[in-house]
């Protein structure tokens, strides 16, 4: 059986009319997803799990499986509410100072 795909080669899913994820298709995107965050460089760790290191710990990861890919729950003030991308576990973490102004900065954007 062949792969559905629109006239653009984006596969479309069974159920659906068009390809959510064509960026001609569908130019505003799909209607319900949120922002996955990943690690700040690309020297970021994806996950700390098994990862050893002296005298640091990395305290932005999931404390259930170690991902440091996250979805925004609710970010305001000091702590931040996450949910883990990979397990779904919700946590909080301390904002580090450039993720405070980022925050800030989106907010003066709006």
């Amino acid at each position: 059986m062949p792969i559905n795909k629109c006239q653009h080669g984006v596969y479309i899913p069974e159920g659906e009319s068009r390809a959510p994820y064509c960026q001609i298709c569908t130019p505003g995107g799909p209607a319900e997803t949120r922002a996955v965050v990943l690690p700040r460089s690309s020297s970021g760790p994806l996950t700390t799990a098994d990862r050893v290191m002296a005298n640091k710990r990395y305290s932005n990861g999931c404390p259930e499986c170690g991902s440091t890919i996250y979805l925004r729950v609710n970010e305001s003030g000091s702590d931040a509410n996450r949910e883990c991308a990979d397990c779904g576990a919700n946590y909080r973490v301390r904002l580090t100072n450039h993720q405070r102004a980022v925050l800030i900065g989106e907010e003066a954007e709006q």
